[in-house]
């Protein structure tokens, strides 16, 4: 299972906005991100009136999906609401961090944006699994606390609470968009292989990432 962390707020916060930031500094540092929206209101729809699945559904099909060579999306009618770990199991095996906006009631751990000319203080607390704010004024709260443009900050956090990855280098390898998991030793292992064969190099300078790609022939 992957972990999974819920980004909190009022309406008309900056949830998305935030996610906008986030996502794609967890993605620069090698990790497959999901995101789930949770509209507490069903308001939602994911095909529009016109098109082809949305006329499938009118016609009374239960099932609705859509498929082409990059992407699948699903429409299923349901009874009851399906809970956050179900979704995350049956949709979400291969990510390493699912992040949820919404769910404020659910037991996910949550980072709760804040802003003051929308709030003096947090909708959630720590019995809430409150574990960190994002905001634009000073929280005395007993977590971290984080700047709404700190998104280096927040992804550092993330990392080391959620990710178990430590403080200085690291390696993610992926064997055909699946993550390996490999022990410490073998990490180290494979790391000191690879910066000892590219620091002979010409060009090589001391570089912060580095990403490799191979792509094996297959009969």
């Amino acid at each position: 299972m992957p972990a999974v962390l819920s980004i909190v707020g009022r309406s008309k916060v900056g949830k998305t906005t935030f996610l906008e930031k986030l996502i794609p500094e967890m993605s620069r540092r090698g990790y497959r991100v999901g995101t789930i929206k949770h509209d507490a209101h069903d308001h939602f729809e994911i095909d529009h009136e016109g098109k082809d699945s949305w006329r499938h559904r009118e016609a009374g099909a239960q099932t609705v999906a859509i498929g082409s060579p990059s992407r699948f999306a699903l429409m299923k009618k349901i009874e009851k609401e399906l809970d956050l770990d179900t979704i995350i199991a049956t949709y979400f095996p291969d990510e390493d961090l699912v992040f949820t906006e919404g769910y404020k009631s659910g037991n996910k751990a949550k980072i709760e944006i804040c802003r003051k000319d929308l709030q003096s203080e947090p909708l959630c607390s720590q019995a809430d699994r409150l574990i960190a704010v994002v905001s634009d004024f000073s929280i005395p709260l007993e977590i971290p606390s984080f700047d709404l443009e700190n998104i280096v900050g927040v992804a550092d956090f993330i990392e080391e609470r959620f990710l178990g990855r430590e403080k200085g280098p690291n390696i993610v390898l992926r064997l055909d968009g699946k993550k390996l998991p490999m022990k410490s030793f073998v990490k180290e292992f494979v790391m000191g292989g690879i910066l000892g064969m590219l620091s002979s190099l010409r060009g090589y300078e001391n570089p912060a990432q580095v990403d490799i790609s191979i792509r094996l022939k297959k009969d």
